[in-house]
Parts: structure tokens; C-alpha cells; sequence
């Protein structure tokens, strides 16, 4: 429709074509009014082989018109031009400066994982604002063609001619099946784009710059893309590119802002549990779980009445006690010697009986659990003791008999069992219940066997 050197509007001068769409053509000009490169997109009337597409292209100037994020192109002008036999539509934006991915894929680049991350928070963060409007904004057609990287790192996403005001979409059921095949999530198929369709067309784009090959071109696995055998990636992104490229829309992230904040490490979701390791009711720990991490937060007992009872003993009677005993040692005639040792040992004794008492009620344990490594963190009245291990130094998880007996039964505490004779125990101040369930918890999280004492 247009050469380079063409005056549009005697404003825009034509300097190249950009691209070729199915309904459109993009050129690069420049505005000779304020000296700035643009982007213009041209539809022809005459050309048209659908009307839906000249309504397509109305709705994504109307769209256009009101974004403003630094990821996408500022839109700048909306006209129409009529010619002799034909009416032509026009766009002008900004022009992204930069390659398209699929161009920066061409000519050989090889992003790492963490490249691959970066780009992923930066169109996550371009997607968070485009579902946060209202009506949201679906792109519909995220894929690297539509995706522009500056050499610092920089992306933009453009082309918003399958855009869908997804509150017109809802009310008239608009059914207009618009994408491109490998990027579409299911549910486009059927004409029913929402939000988290988007985080579809993203992980197709990221696997296809992780491998440089299409996601159509993937074996599938129960419907699937199964991508884990022609990748090298950390597990923890594994299965978050995994959940972007769940088939049911239900079983992907929620949102836009969800998959962001898995991604940075800053989402806390308790994971459902099964029916058959339900926590145990009153139970005041506190376990946080999603597919990278667990995390348990075993609190003191905290102070209570009976606490007081047990204190008044350690601080009145004990101390009496110990007055009447030295006046019946004096009575017999002792030595010094063994009287000294009996004092330095009933006062070690009070001193260990206040240190376990106040143990019990203000000591909390903490641990996190990676697919790598493990943490224990204790606090103790300002003081914190922390250690580090690797999981596969694990052997097993298991509920052990410990040698002390309440109330004429056993007692039991969780222990993390390992090479050697190292061990690591916690919670012995829980119920044998939540210590049951803490164990299944963790194994089971870990992949390793567990160990129930009856």
C-alpha cells in the first residue's frame, strides 16, 4: 500500500515496512512534525476479506487510546484516509526500538534461564496492568513476533489487533477466534479468552526461546506440552513454566500478579491438603506450602495458667526447701565440703528447671524445606541458632520414642534422620498427632520415606 518515501497526511513520511499481519501492514515513518520515529498500521477497506476485522482493528486504536505503561508503545493517532476506490484506516504509535524475539532467536541469540526470567517479570508486569483495567485487556496474541527486546533487555509488547475488552466479550458473547497456533490456550479455541489466557501465550513464548523450537512442535503428554525432556532449567522453574502452560484454564495461575509473585519468590500459598493428612484441629502451628518451598513455624507453648503454679514452685517453695534441708544438714554436723556441693548442685538444678520452663513457653522452631536444601532456625529469648543442610543428606523423616516418659507414656518428637548418626529433632512439645502429620507433610514434600513410631 505504500513505498518508502510516501508522504501520509503530508506528516508521516514512509522510511520501511515492518511487518505484514493478516489484516494489517506496519510501517516505520517519521512524523515530520515533532522529528520522532513511529510506527503506523494501515488497513485497507479494500482488501478486506472480513468486516470482523475492520472491527478488530477499531478496538485496538480504542484500546490503545487509553494505555499508558513504559512496556507499550505510546499510542499517538487515529484517522482514516479515503482514496480513490479505497478507505484506508491508520494507527500511529511509538516505535519500539529493538528486534522482535523471534528475530533475536533467528540470528542465533541463546538466552539463559535467568534472561529468560527477566523477560518473563517484564511481561508479567505489562500484563498485571492490562487485567487490572476495567474492563480488562486481553492481549490474545502473546508470542515473540509480538514481543520487541532492546539490546540492554528491555521489552515491549505491541500488536494489540486481537485484543479483547473482555467485559464486551462476556455481555454480547463475542466468539471470535483470533491467535496464533502454539500460543492459543484451549479455551481460545472456543472463543472464551480471559486473563489467564495470556499466561498461556507467555510460557509458549518462553519455551520457545529456551529452545528455539515452536511449542506446537512438542510431544504432549494428556493433552500437555511435555517440554521437561528438551530443557535444562532449575526445578523450580520448571514447574512454574509448567503451570503457565496448563491446559485447563482452572489448574494455571489465577492471575497475572499471582504468576509474578510465585516467580519472584514472594508469594506464600498454602497448598490444599489431601483428606488423609488434615492438620490437626486447635493446632497452632503454622505451615505454609507451594511447589518450591514448605515452610513450618513451630510456636512456644506460650504462657499459661498452670505456668504460674509450676513458677511460684521453682521461686518460693524450692528455695524453702532448700532453707529447711541446710538447717537439718547443720543439725548434723556435715562438712563444709559436702554441704558446698550440695548447694552448687540443688542450685544448678533450679537453675536448669527455669531455663527448661522458660524453654518451653517462649522457644520457637522454624524450618524451610527446597527441593535442595533444608533449614532449622530456633529463637530463644533474642538469641537465634541456625543450620543448613543439603536434602539429599536426608535418609528419612520419622516420629521417634525419645528416653523421657509424661504421665507414665512415651514421649515422642519429629526427627530428620541422616547419613551417619546426625539428627535433627523437633517438635517434641507437639501432640503425636500434628507430629504424624508434620512428618507426612515433609516427606512427602521431600520424596522421602517416613518413619511412624507407634
Amino acid at each position: 500500500m505504500h513505498q518508502p518515501g510516501d508522504l501520509i497526511k503530508e506528516r508521516y513520511h514512509i522510511l520501511n515496512l515492518l511487518g505484514e499481519g493478516g489484516i494489517a501492514t506496519t510501517y516505520a515513518a517519521e512524523d515530520l512534525n515533532i522529528s520522532q520515529q513511529v510506527a503506523i498500521k494501515v488497513l485497507s477497506l479494500r482488501r478486506l476479506k472480513d468486516w470482523k476485522a475492520l472491527e478488530l482493528f477499531e478496538r485496538e486504536g480504542k484500546v490503545l487510546a487509553q494505555l499508558e505503561h513504559s512496556g507499550i508503545p505510546k499510542y499517538l493517532d487515529y484517522f482514516q484516509l479515503d482514496l480513490e476506490g479505497d478507505r484506508r484506516f491508520y494507527i500511529v504509535q511509538e516505535i519500539a526500538p529493538g528486534q522482535s524475539l523471534q528475530d533475536w532467536v533467528a540470528s542465533g541469540w541463546r538466552p539463559t534461564e535467568l534472561e529468560v526470567r527477566e523477560i518473563a517479570k517484564q511481561l508479567l508486569d505489562i500484563l498485571v496492568y492490562l487485567h487490572q483495567l476495567t474492563p480488562p485487556v486481553v492481549h490474545r496474541d502473546l508470542k515473540p513476533q509480538n514481543i520487541i527486546r532492546q539490546s540492554d533487555g528491555k521489552v515491549f509488547l505491541v500488536d494489540f489487533g486481537a485484543v479483547q475488552d473482555t467485559y464486551r466479550h462476556t455481555i454480547t458473547n463475542g466468539s471470535t477466534i483470533v491467535g496464533t497456533y502454539g500460543y492459543m490456550a484451549p479455551e481460545q479455541f472456543r472463543g472464551q479468552a480471559k486473563p489467564p489466557t495470556d499466561l498461556y501465550g507467555l510460557g509458549a513464548t518462553l519455551l520457545f526461546l529456551l529452545t528455539h523450537k515452536d511449542p506446537a512442535d512438542f510431544p504432549e503428554k494428556r493433552m500437555k506440552i511435555d517440554f521437561r525432556p528438551y530443557v535444562n532449567l532449575t526445578p523450580e522453574f520448571a514447574d512454574w513454566l509448567e503451570n503457565l502452560l496448563e491446559p485447563v484454564i482452572e489448574d494455571r495461575f489465577t492471575s497475572a500478579a499471582e504468576a509474578l509473585a510465585e516467580l519472584e519468590g514472594k508469594r506464600e500459598r498454602i497448598a490444599p491438603r489431601s483428606p488423609s493428612n488434615l492438620q490437626p484441629a486447635g493446632s497452632r502451628v503454622v505451615l505454609q506450602k507451594d511447589q518450591s518451598r514448605i515452610k513450618i513455624s513451630i510456636p512456644g507453648q506460650g504462657l499459661e495458667y498452670q505456668h504460674i503454679f509450676l513458677f511460684i514452685f521453682y521461686i518460693i517453695f524450692l528455695p524453702t526447701f532448700f532453707i529447711i534441708t541446710m538447717g537439718i544438714f547443720e543439725d548434723l554436723k556435715e562438712n563444709f565440703f559436702m554441704i558446698t556441693i550440695k548447694i552448687i548442685l540443688f542450685l544448678l538444678f533450679i537453675f536448669s528447671s527455669i531455663i527448661i520452663f522458660i524453654w518451653n513457653v517462649f522457644a520457637s522452631t522454624h524450618l524451610e524445606f527446597t527441593k535442595n536444601k533444608f533449614t532449622r532456625t530456633w529463637y530463644f529469648l533474642g538469641i537465634r541458632h541456625k543450620i543448613d543442610r543439603n536434602i539429599k543428606d536426608i535418609c528419612r523423616v520419622e516420629v521417634s520414642r525419645t528416653n523421657v516418659n509424661v504421665k507414665e507414656r512415651p514421649a515422642f518428637t519429629c526427627a530428620l534422620q541422616m547419613g551417619g548418626v546426625a539428627t535433627y529433632c523437633f517438635g517434641s512439645r507437639l501432640s503425636k498427632m500434628e507430629q504424624d502429620w508434620l512428618v507426612t507433610e515433609i516427606a512427602e514434600f521431600i520424596g522421602k520415606p517416613k518413619l511412624i513410631d507407634k
